[in-house]
Formats: structure tokens, sequence, C-alpha cells
């Protein structure tokens, strides 16, 4: 993996004032700890690559229909409805501005968006809602249509833990509920393994309409595009999600469109038959330019892998916990669970460096020395992170039936629901994030 960023980059969302086309910027920096600068900016032109043995200005986005003679890409009728019924396009109302160029009030924000694991969930770029950790929409004013059924706008429901802005492009994802499930559409599957794209691999974008193409598009279908992967990133680089570099053709409204992995001119499906989502796309470099070749100072596509802890993420949001009928207890009394204990134990090293540091203060068994007191610190900053990371706790079970529950669970990027079956007269293990879970509807189950 590559160690490093980049150049800021535009997010590719959509934002109408009556008719003028804008782009919000929500990365204006030269490194990617900068903070986010919410700008926004005209802006005229798409970034669209040179084509290898053209001089010509070639734009590679083609609608879906036009997939197998444009790009060369094979798709199955059952891909092609799957295509039509999980992506689509957000619009959310943003509040009332008054546009002085226009003299005009009122603006509406658009992107791209992929249903992913269940028919009611979406993922897409974070920058639809948020310029930074600052909600630029009313949540409430959102809605979703899907090309296979595009009458039919659905509300978008956005969790309260999702609710929560972001500072890098990595971090720019959410997962949104809808209303109802989207009719017709057998979501997109993740990748079972975090294994990352790699440098060289060819990736095919699908994402909503686009503001500025060359080609004649057609706003009835989604818009398709071939690329290729030429910088990945580790997500341990800068926390999250891995992220990529690639040289799509992409413009406004592409982001949070999909992006799958090619195989031999195919996406790559799972043993069901189901394509597998790889990430989304959700920006372009600041400075990028027109009829320029990729480089990785100006004119690169990023995209946000469906791995790490997005992917954790998706997975924990489409658990749906198994209903549990509720039954009778021999014992008698209502289903209890006792939390015994919500924190991690001392290890043996700690311990080691603990006495350690006794020795330092107190002097006895000889002086300490700069080995021991250099390994007393290092012992305990790293004790004192993995604490902050993460706690255990334990439950008893002290009746002699099982007990069914949940609770929350939760990564840097929002919660779950984790289901638990807790054996009878059992003492249960687990981990959460930060704090002892909240234990909700503990009942004796079958």
């Amino acid at each position: 993996m590559r160690q490093g960023f980049g150049a800021g980059a535009f997010a590719a969302i959509g934002v109408t004032i009556v008719s003028c086309a804008v782009a919000a910027s929500p990365v204006n920096s030269s490194s990617p700890s900068d903070a986010i600068s919410a700008r926004i900016s005209l802006l005229h032109h798409a970034l669209i690559y040179a084509k290898e043995g053209s001089r010509k200005l070639i734009d590679g986005r083609w609608n879906l229909s036009q997939s197998e003679s444009k790009l060369g890409i094979t798709l199955s009728a059952d891909e092609t409805e799957q295509l039509l019924a999980c992506t689509g396009q957000i619009v959310c109302q943003a509040p009332d501005v008054h546009n002085e160029e226009e003299d005009r009030i009122g603006r509406k924000v658009t992107a791209s968006a992929v249903s992913v694991l269940r028919p009611d969930l979406l993922v897409t770029a974070k920058h639809v809602f948020f310029a930074g950790k600052k909600a630029i929409v009313p949540f409430g004013s959102c809605s979703f249509r899907s090309y296979s059924r595009r009458k039919t706008a659905i509300p978008v429901v956005v969790d309260q833990d999702q609710r929560r802005g972001y500072v890098l492009n990595n971090q720019d994802f959410i997962v949104l509920r809808l209303k109802r499930e989207l009719e017709g559409c057998n979501s997109f599957a993740i990748n079972r393994s975090d294994a990352p794209l790699g440098e060289g691999d060819q990736v095919l974008s699908v994402t909503a309409d686009q503001f500025h193409t060359l080609n004649k598009i057609s706003s009835r279908e989604p818009v398709v595009a071939k690329g290729e992967i030429r910088d990945a990133f580790s997500g341990q680089v800068l926390g999250g999600a891995p992220f990529y570099y690639a040289n799509l053709d992409f413009d406004l409204g592409g982001s949070g469109g999909a992006v799958f992995a090619l195989s031999d001119g195919h996406p790559v499906e799972d043993d069901d038959g189901r394509l597998v989502l790889r990430g989304i796309s959700v920006a372009y470099g600041l400075q990028a330019m027109n009829n320029k070749p990729y480089s990785e100072e100006r004119n690169f596509t990023i995209i946000v892998g469906l791995e790490g802890d997005f992917r954790e993420l998706v997975k924990g949001k489409a658990a749906q916990p198994p209903a549990v009928e509720p039954a009778s207890c021999a014992d008698g009394g209502a289903a209890k669970i006792e939390v015994i204990s919500d924190s991690v134990a001392s290890t043996q090293s700690e311990a080691l460096a603990d006495a350690c540091g006794r020795s330092a203060k107190t002097g006895k068994a000889g002086t300490a020395t700069a080995e021991c007191r250099a390994l007393t610190k290092a012992v305990k900053r790293a004790a004192a992170q993995r604490v902050q990371a993460k706690h255990e706790f334990r439950l008893r079970n002290d009746t002699s039936c099982k007990i069914c529950f949940t609770y929350d669970r939760c990564n840097d990027y929002g919660c779950w629901d984790e289901a638990v079956k807790a054996s009878a007269k059992s003492t249960l293990f687990a981990g959460v994030r930060e704090q002892a879970p909240m234990i909700k509807t503990p009942q004796f189950c079958e």
C-alpha cells in the first residue's frame, strides 16, 4: 500500500440553484490532515482524462445500455435489472438561500446512492449531508429514486449515530435507511473479506446522472464508466476505510456512485449471482484538468473502499436480529442479565511495568535503569490506548433457561444492534468500543 494521500479533492455532489450548477467542495487542502473547508465554487467542466492514442477530448461515460458497445462490458439481464433497481439518485432540499447572481431563491442537492445487502439500506457519500462537521441539508428533506422506479420517491432516514460530520475523504461515507424497501431490488453484495483492490485492477463506475458530459446521456438510466485503480492506500494510513485513486471520468452528481471490480470485462459477482460492491466514488482532484493524464498530484478520482470499518458498519446495519419467540422458564421470573465488569484486567506485562515503576520511585531492588523507565512509559501508554479503544465485559445468566437479547455495537463511524444468545447457567464474554453495552429486550427464548 502507498503511504500517502496527495492533493485535496472536489466532492462530486450536484447542487442546483434554480438553473445554475455549482460544486460543493468539502475538501480544499494539500494534506488529508487538514480540516475540510466548506467552499462553494463554480465548475464549468468535468474531469475527463486524456485517452491514450487520441488528442481529442473523449468522454468515457455512457448510459448503462451502451456498456457493451462503448466499454466492452457484458452484463446479463439479471445484472442489468439489479443495476437499474438498486442504484439511483438522492435528492435533498437545502434551506432557502438568496443567490445574488441569479436573483432567485431555493436550491436542491443531488447525488448518487446504492442499495447494499438489504433493499431498505443505502450507502452514499457523506458530503451529501455534511460540509465537514456541519449539516448542510435537513435530513427529513431527502428522498431516493431508483432507475427502475423513477416516479417513486422513498424518504431517506438518517440514523442518529450517522448524524455527525467527517474530516477526511476516506471517512466520506454514510449508511442510510429507506422508509420502505426498493421494489425489485436484489441488493448488491459486499466483499466477504477485507482484501483490497490492487493497483492496475479494472473497475466499473455506476452513478446517477452527472452534470457535465460530452456524450448524449439519458437521465432514464445509470451512467457508467470504466477505469483503473492507479494508487491504493491502506485504511491504516489515516484510520477508517481504505481508499483508492482511479482514472474514472467524473463530475458533479456522481458522488456516492457504485464501483465494481471487473474480471475479463465482466463485473465480479458472488455465489448467489449478486454483483459485489467494492466501493463508492466520492471526489476528484481539486486542480483537476480536462484532457490531461492521471496524476497523483492533480488528476485523480477518489474511491472509498467497502472494507475495514466501512464494511463492518454496513454489515452491522444490515444484520437484522433474529426474531425471538418469548418462552417461559421453569425458574419463573423475568429474563435477567447481570453486567459483572466493564473494563480490561491488567496484563502481566502491565503489572511488571507497574512494579518497575514502583521500584524506580522507591529506589528498592537497585536503581531503575533508563530501559526500565522507558519500558514503564511505553507499556502504560499502550495500555491506556488499548483501554480507551476497547473495553471488555462479562454477562452471566444464572437461570436454567436460554436468554436472548441485543446490544449496541459501535465503531468510529456508527452503531448497530448485535444479537446474542446466552445459554443456561453461563457466563458470556464479549467486547465493545468505549463502554459496556446497552442491553436491549432480554427475554427467555427457544
